[in-house]
């Protein structure tokens, strides 16, 4: 059996043990162009370590657990590249059936955006089930450090490691005539 076959699993023919995880996904498994712009490449990069497990519960498959990796990011207040520690816990329930018709559904509640329906057999392939969890994970704007004191606003001096003569002075503001601009109400 190949490292990626051990994560494609049929609900149908799940043992009534279930299945469990508790390995480090190698990243070359996950990396596929779901991961976009994202460099694989990088030495920041860590495979992902996956503890889970999927269970047969009246008559659902529960898949429950928790992952971490290391993904490299730039801070968002200084642009420094550095390797966030992402984790995230996983909840899904699986049904197998009639995938539902959302455009036909009034509303969803929060419970089922955890559930899914699958057709029989309720083929799964775990890899793709992690790249989901990673992206719902995903933060738009992270930093290197809480007190990270960023570029600094005039020059672009990066503030952590070096000061600027610029720092703490106010240029004129090119709207600052506006201010006392009268609106007629």
């Amino acid at each position: 059996m190949s490292q990626k076959d051990k994560f494609n699993l049929t609900l149908q023919g799940l043992a009534s043990s279930g299945r469990q995880w508790d390995e480090a996904v190698p990243l070359a498994l996950l990396a596929d162009v779901s991961f976009g712009d994202l460099n694989v490449k990088s030495p920041l990069f860590s495979d992902m370590l996956w503890k889970g497990s999927l269970k047969s519960e009246a008559g659902q498959f529960v898949l429950a657990g928790a992952w971490q990796m290391d993904v490299p990011r730039r801070c968002g207040r200084c642009n420094v590249e550095f390797a966030l520690a992402m984790q995230a816990d996983v909840h899904v329930i699986y049904e197998l059936g009639k995938a539902r018709d959302l455009a036909e559904e009034e509303e969803l509640n929060a419970e089922d955006c955890e559930q899914e329906v699958l057709a029989s057999p309720g083929e799964l392939d775990m890899l793709n089930v992690l790249r989901e969890q990673f992206w719902l994970a995903w933060q738009p704007m992270v930093v290197c450090s809480e007190d990270c004191k960023g570029l600094c606003l005039q020059c672009g001096v990066d503030l952590n490691h070096d000061e600027c003569d610029c720092h703490g002075q106010v240029k004129e503001n090119s709207f600052a005539a506006l201010k006392d601009f009268k609106f007629d109400a």
